[in-house]
C-alpha cells in the first residue's frame, strides 16, 4: 500500500521502487525527474520523454522540484562556498592577514595575524561560529571570541572580553576570490555576548579583507 507524504501528488511505498518517492498514480520516479532537471535538460525534450503527458508532467515535474530539486541544488549551491581562503586587510587600521575556514557542515573560523601579538592592544582567541548562504555568491556568519590583556612580568593577564562579530563574504562568480567584512562587540568577562541585555558593551572593531582560495594542485 502507498504512504501518503506531506506534498499532494507525492507517495512512498516501502515494498516498490525501494521506497523511492513517486508521482501518485504512476511508476514516474520524482529523482529522475529532477536528474533531467539538473541535467539541462529543456523541458519540452522532458515532456517528450513521457510519452507527451505534457499536462501531467508539468504539474508533478513542479512538485519533484519543490521536494528534491529545490533542496539539492541548494546543498550543492552552499558547498561552493566551502573551503580555505587566505586574505590580506586591516582591522581597526592594522594591517593583517587572516584565515577563513568554511566548513560544510556550517562551521566557520577565521584566524586573524594579530590575535596573538600586542598590536591591538590585547590578544584574543579564533573567531569560531557557523554561516549560512544569503545570497547566489554572498554568505554571512556569526562568530564568538575571547580576548585578553596578554601576561606580564607584573601581571598574569586576564580575559577583558566576551566578543560577537558579524561576517559578511562576497564571492567572485568562479568562488576562487573573496571580499570579507567584519564587525563586532566585546562585552565585560561576564557578559554572555550572545543576549547582553542592557550591558554596555567595552569596544567595537570592524574590518575589511580580501583574498583567494587555497587550491589543491
Amino acid at each position: 500500500m502507498f504512504v501518503s507524504t506531506q506534498h499532494l501528488y507525492i507517495e512512498k511505498d516501502p515494498g516498490k521502487y525501494e521506497g523511492k518517492a513517486v508521482i501518485k498514480g504512476t511508476r514516474i520516479p520524482v529523482a529522475s525527474i529532477v536528474n533531467h532537471y539538473r541535467s539541462g535538460m529543456s523541458q519540452k525534450r522532458r515532456f517528450l520523454m513521457k510519452g507527451g503527458r505534457l499536462s501531467w508532467l508539468f504539474m508533478f515535474f513542479s512538485m519533484a522540484i519543490i521536494l528534491m530539486g529545490v533542496s539539492g541544488q541548494s546543498e550543492a549551491a552552499k558547498n561552493r562556498f566551502v573551503g580555505t581562503y587566505f586574505t590580506i586587510g586591516d582591522e581597526d587600521g592594522i594591517p593583517t592577514p587572516v584565515i577563513v575556514q568554511i566548513g560544510k557542515d556550517g562551521s566557520y573560523t577565521t584566524v586573524f595575524g594579530i590575535q596573538n601579538t600586542t598590536l591591538a592592544g590585547i590578544v584574543f582567541t579564533n573567531d569560531v561560529g557557523t554561516w549560512k548562504r544569503t545570497g547566489k555568491n554572498e554568505l554571512t556568519a556569526k562568530t564568538f571570541s575571547i580576548s585578553a590583556l596578554p601576561p606580564t612580568e607584573s601581571s598574569p593577564g586576564e580575559v577583558v572580553g566576551n566578543c560577537i562579530a558579524d561576517h559578511v563574504i562576497t564571492f567572485s562568480n568562479n568562488f576562487q576570490e573573496i571580499s570579507l567584512t567584519v564587525s563586532g562587540r566585546c562585552y565585560a568577562p561576564d557578559v554572555n555576548p550572545v543576549d547582553p541585555g542592557d550591558a554596555p558593551f567595552v569596544s567595537e572593531f570592524s574590518g575589511s579583507f580580501q583574498g583567494k582560495r587555497l587550491n589543491i594542485p
